[in-house]
């Protein structure tokens, strides 16, 4: 059984990275109260697909397919 959250998986030769697409953004009601919800667990879900995946791949990128924004890395202020 598949949840749908994973929309694409893209491979970059050339830069070597390998881009995850997730389903968050249009799959969580515009609503405050959901995103409230809904963040937290988004954010486990996240932390769970990195440990699983980091000793698997080089450099890979968890990214939301509508609203593109990056997941994983997260780059750190002043860095």
């Amino acid at each position: 059984m598949s949840e749908g959250l994973v929309s694409k998986i893209e491979v970059d030769e050339e830069e070597n990275i390998v881009r995850i697409y997730v389903a968050f953004f249009r799959n969580t009601p515009a609503h405050p109260f959901s995103m409230a919800v809904n963040w937290p667990v988004q954010a486990r879900i996240i932390r769970d697909m990195v440990k699983v995946l980091e000793d698997k791949l080089g450099y890979f990128e968890i990214v939301d397919d509508t609203s593109l924004q990056r997941y994983y890395p997260i780059e750190e202020e002043g860095a």
